[in-house]
């Protein structure tokens, strides 16, 4: 038995008590030895891509340039309702160091503020069903429930028919490493509660993560609290009584969040995996627009900062650690051969950039 499974046999009024998931986390830190290599710099790597024009080609390539196009639809979207969001994490810094995609990344994130995600989360079935070839091959997934997604009227990410849904496990489950009819290591893919927006077949999945702002009074209250609530607040998705509504609005008001504009922002606690506090939201706002992929695309207006707090101060130094969420692998299990997929990513990649080009 691991300790995701031990953790879950513990009585919910233990299991849901902020007190006792703040207490897990300090006792974890003397034990959780930050990875300094992932900040380390990749020498070879460094002068390989600094010096050479690389060119990635192949599955890959087609994986970044499908993702181009969702984000590409996402901004024709944005524009059209006045609502903003900017690159994030990986994908912003592709944006800053390569100009588009970092080489070997195979994933997309983009940060919402709350008012305008609820907005983008409003309108995207209508803009989705305006067009058959959309309506059939994009999914939208917000979960709202352990399995329940809040859209209704468009297919989701987690396709039964298509098998999706048996490779993205749960959130209370440790992740499937092995597929033995493949004889292959799985990637490591969970579902998730924040807004996705992706492709069906191939899959691509474009992560839009919420932010909030933050009442000034209560900053030290929601850098100290908001990790053992995000934790809560996923807890509570397992429950057949859970209501999404009412946990999402009792964390809200206890940590001290607002939809109204204040000098501070952070990530919601329907957001990503990570959690690096509370920003100026100076560092955010306005957003500015920058080339990605030959595309202007939005990005955060203090880019540079962020990335240093999110990456240190090396960021733009390719590092030791390469991360890929492998979705190349993942993608050849649904297709007969790999020109098969890349036909099928060619077609998906020209027709939604046909539907962008004349976006009305």
């Amino acid at each position: 038995m691991n300790l995701t499974e031990l953790y879950y046999k513990l009585p919910k009024k233990i299991r849901y008590s902020e007190r006792f998931i703040l207490f897990c986390i300090k006792l974890a830190k003397p034990f959780h030895k930050k990875k300094t290599h992932e900040k380390e710099i990749n020498y070879t790597l460094n002068y390989l891509f600094k010096s050479s024009d690389v060119k990635i080609e192949g599955t890959l390539r087609n994986i970044q340039l499908l993702y181009a196009e969702l984000l590409r639809f996402i901004d024709n979207i944005c524009k059209k309702y006045n609502l903003d969001y900017c690159l994030a994490y990986g994908t912003l810094l592709g944006a800053i160091r390569h100009d588009g995609f970092i080489p070997w990344d195979d994933d997309c994130d983009i940060i919402m503020i709350r008012n305008d995600y609820n907005k983008l989360i409003e309108v995207l079935p209508s803009e989705i069903n305006k067009h058959k070839f959309l309506k059939e091959n994009i999914g939208l997934t917000k979960l709202v429930g352990f399995r329940e997604n809040y859209f209704n009227n468009v297919k989701t990410l987690y396709d039964e028919e298509l098998g999706h849904d048996v490779y993205f496990h749960d959130y209370n489950k440790a992740p499937k490493q092995f597929d033995s009819k493949y004889n292959e290591k799985l990637p490591n893919l969970c579902k998730s509660l924040y807004l996705q927006i992706g492709w069906l077949k191939p899959m691509v999945r474009l992560d839009i993560f919420p932010y909030d702002y933050i009442e000034e009074k209560s900053l030290n209250h929601y850098d100290k609290h908001y990790r053992p609530a995000k934790v809560s607040f996923r807890n509570f998705f397992a429950d057949d009584d859970f209501s999404y509504e009412k946990e999402f609005n009792k964390h809200f008001d206890k940590l001290g969040l607002t939809l109204e504009k204040t000098k501070y922002v952070g990530e919601g606690i329907d957001g990503s995996d990570e959690y690096v506090g509370s920003y100026d939201s100076s560092m955010f706002f306005p957003v500015k627009t920058h080339k990605f992929e030959g595309y202007d695309l939005k990005c955060p207006n203090k880019s540079e900062e962020l990335l240093k707090r999110w990456y240190g101060e090396s960021y733009m130094s390719i590092p030791q650690a390469i991360v890929m969420h492998g979705y190349s692998e993942y993608n050849s299990r649904f297709f007969d051969s790999i020109e098969d997929m890349n036909e099928s990513f060619k077609l998906a990649i020209n027709e939604l950039k046909k539907i962008n080009d004349e976006f009305e």
